[in-house]
């Protein structure tokens, strides 16, 4: 039986044992207060589970506890979804549910020894928060809540941009789980670099906080890990987003 727990630091502790596969989970434990947190026990925990509203975020490595969380959170009729969870722990929980939609990626970070604020030839700056409907408006997986939480990256966490006359032309923002995203560069303005110039500023800026850089890339882009490993990032391994249906419950 998992139990809620407001208990942070215990979960933390278990969390950074495997430090660099959670650092999606430990971002949302730092930034969304309303987040729910389930374990098996408060103090020694085998895993972790956090509900998010539609998302949840899990990590263990003992089968009970991926058993346990099946049948007591995913056992009644409706849809829920699992956000970057490493490809086994994926694959344990999708083979005991209906998958309806999938969204495979890779785990990029960067080691502080890879920071080389020298790759960065154009001038940087924050992202202005008026500019948040246009980075919107070219957001690949725009939505009705996705503004909102591009206001709250802007506000709440670095970014990085390059403004060309006023005009704002590539940006990279950091999510609310700490990771690196909605990198875009505007048409007009491929091809000069741009890219590695708000990626290595934004890295720099995350790790003068004492954080640890990292980003998911879809496998089927093949552009991003060219660009990622040209700013000195390494390959983790997979992780998955995707979501299940249980029972036939009506579209949300």
């Amino acid at each position: 039986m998992l139990i809620k727990t407001n208990h942070v630091a215990a979960v933390e502790e278990f969390l950074k044992k495997d430090y660099l596969i959670n650092l999606n989970i430990l971002g949302i434990l730092e930034n969304v207060l309303e987040v729910e947190i389930f374990v098996d026990d408060e103090l020694q925990p085998t895993g972790v589970l956090l509900r998010k509203n539609y998302f949840h975020y899990i990590y263990s490595k003992s089968d009970e506890f991926i058993e346990a969380v099946s049948e007591e959170f995913f056992s009644k009729e409706g849809f829920y979804g699992f956000s970057g969870v490493e490809e086994s722990i994926a694959r344990k929980i999708r083979s005991r549910h209906q998958v309806n939609w999938e969204s495979l990626c890779r785990l990029y970070y960067l080691p502080e020894g890879n920071l080389d604020l020298k790759l960065i030839k154009n001038n940087t700056e924050d992202v202005r928060l008026e500019d948040a409907e246009i980075i919107d408006s070219y957001y690949t997986y725009r939505n009705d809540h996705s503004l909102e939480a591009i206001k709250a990256d802007i506000r709440h966490r670095p970014s990085s941009a390059i403004y060309i006359d006023d005009e704002i032309a590539s940006w990279v923002l950091v999510h609310d789980d700490n990771s690196m995203g909605i990198m875009y560069t505007k048409e007009a303005y491929r091809r000069r670099g741009y890219g590695v110039d708000v990626s290595i500023d934004l890295a720099g800026k995350i790790i003068e906080a004492g954080k640890t850089p990292f980003l998911q890339i879809v496998r089927n882009n093949s552009m991003s890990p060219g660009l990622a490993e040209a700013c000195g990032f390494a390959e983790i391994g997979g992780v998955e987003w995707f979501g299940i249906v249980v029972g036939v419950p009506q579209e949300r």
